[in-house]
């Protein structure tokens, strides 16, 4: 599947049937009972980690974390579960950042196992130099 693009900076592949809308400037991709918000900034410093690390705040203990370095590439990310009416929901966020861009992605899903989905997509985001 190829990557969606999202801006000339920035493609991530979230799979087939994804309808996209953009709201105050993020992207949504949405799709059967999954959802991913896209916000895209400028990298405030020029260490990755430096970027990541100022605001990442899980804000609450998380059910897993992930820590992700590559050459150039420093990024964070957290799971998370709602339960309202006896309907949970799961969230991925994520803080990915480069030298130059820094994307907060939130993978949205409420079906067991769309974990893996969520992981590989956030594995397929890639931030450009413009």
């Amino acid at each position: 599947m190829p990557a969606e693009r999202i801006t000339r900076q920035c493609t991530i592949d979230v799979g087939a049937g994804f309808q996209r809308r953009v709201e105050n400037g993020d992207v949504c991709l949405s799709a059967g009972g999954r959802i991913v918000w896209i916000a895209l900034y400028e990298s405030k410093f020029r260490e990755p980690d430096r970027t990541v690390n100022e605001i990442y705040s899980p804000g609450r203990k998380p059910e897993e974390e992930w820590e992700v370095r590559s050459e150039g590439r420093y990024a964070r990310g957290y799971l998370t579960r709602e339960v309202e009416g006896g309907h949970s929901q799961w969230t991925l966020t994520t803080l990915t950042a480069t030298r130059h861009r820094l994307a907060l992605v939130s993978f949205t899903y409420d079906a067991e196992g769309q974990l893996d989905w969520a992981v590989r997509a956030w594995d397929s985001l890639r931030l450009h130099r413009a």
